[in-house]
């Protein structure tokens, strides 16, 4: 998997005054590799600077003509044809003329490969994939960097088109190519493939609920490709010592509601069992979950792959198709509302 790592600048936090440029892009075309960092509501000449100044990781930029957007990319090995873009190589951005004013407080003076230097502010660490679609509404889904108080920097997969954007993805079920019959240590770390399959960590979640105030959705899909949703109005997390105690309120979506069973449980996993059975929950039904006296939908569960004749152990949601059919695809994502 190819991380991503995007630092995302505004024009209020960057002032850089250095020189003019010749540049000689490519109409029409964009490099498709992973953006390394973008830059929002700037023209072409600061989109250089842009790439100037990190010159021993920018090797070219895509400009967006129409939302005003600077892409800084590193790998330019690729092109694809976009109408509404230019794309730029790094060794086609000529200098001219260079002067050079003090700093603001706050700002670095970056020198320039052309010994030239210039005055940067960059230092945004957006807390949660809201922070970004609010700076960058027009963004796609995909890997994002985002900075979670007590953890630091964190890869996280941002939902950006499904009802209004915004989404941090902290669950995805989606073909089958991940084992999440997993340990304690395993789901409070996270495992799996970010733009697949993969439990983004429960230590993760807490941090990141314990921000602000977030809404869950979850999406599903069966093997006949209808869909469904749920979402809360509410969501948060208890840490480690409370065993990830879960907090749900105010349910609506197009189906019946499977989730408000699991509001003040206990996670559990195979080797770490907090459910309200006789038995291990985690164990006769193969995932780590918020389990009760078992379960009414299980998300974490083994990907049977539709109508299965193991009750309960697949990927289910009861008030929809039952506990005897396997979802193709479910996901669940946060955003934060205050």
């Amino acid at each position: 998997m190819t991380i991503v790592s995007i630092t995302i600048l505004s024009t209020a936090l960057i002032f850089c005054e250095c020189c003019d440029f010749n540049i000689s892009p490519i109409h029409g075309e964009r490099y498709i590799s992973p953006v390394v960092a973008v830059v929002s509501a700037v023209g072409p000449q600061q989109c250089v600077r842009e790439c100037l100044v990190r010159n021993t990781w920018c090797n070219g930029v895509n400009y967006n003509l129409s939302g005003f957007v600077c892409e800084i990319m590193t790998d330019i090995n690729e092109t694809e044809l976009k109408s509404d873009f230019f794309r730029i190589e790094r060794n086609q951005m000529t200098v001219q003329n260079v002067g050079c004013l003090s700093c603001f407080s706050l700002e670095k003076c970056v020198k320039l490969s052309s010994n030239k230097t210039c005055c940067v502010k960059d230092d945004f660490d957006p807390k949660d994939c809201t922070t970004i679609h609010e700076v960058l509404s027009h963004e796609p889904s995909g890997l994002y960097r985002i900075k979670i108080p007590a953890l630091g920097h964190v890869i996280v997969f941002c939902e950006m088109e499904a009802d209004g954007g915004g989404w941090t993805v902290f669950q995805r079920r989606m073909d089958g190519s991940e084992d999440f019959y997993r340990t304690w240590a395993e789901y409070r770390s996270g495992f799996g493939n970010l733009t697949a399959e993969f439990w983004l960590g429960n230590d993760k979640l807490y941090h990141l609920l314990s921000q602000g105030l977030y809404e869950l959705r979850v999406d599903m899909s069966d093997f006949d490709n209808q869909t469904r949703y749920v979402k809360f109005s509410s969501i948060s997390l208890g840490n480690e010592e409370s065993k990830y105690t879960i907090t749900l309120s105010g349910f609506s979506g197009n189906v019946g509601d499977s989730l408000t069973y699991i509001n003040n449980r206990k996670f559990s996993t195979k080797d770490q069992d907090n459910d309200m059975s006789e038995g291990s929950c985690s164990v006769g039904y193969k995932g780590g979950w918020w389990y009760g006296n078992c379960h009414f939908t299980n998300p974490n569960g083994l990907y049977l792959g539709g109508v299965t004749s193991i009750n309960a152990q697949g990927i289910t949601y009861s008030q929809w198709l039952g506990q005897s059919y396997s979802l193709k695809h479910i996901q669940f994502m946060v955003r934060r509302v205050d």
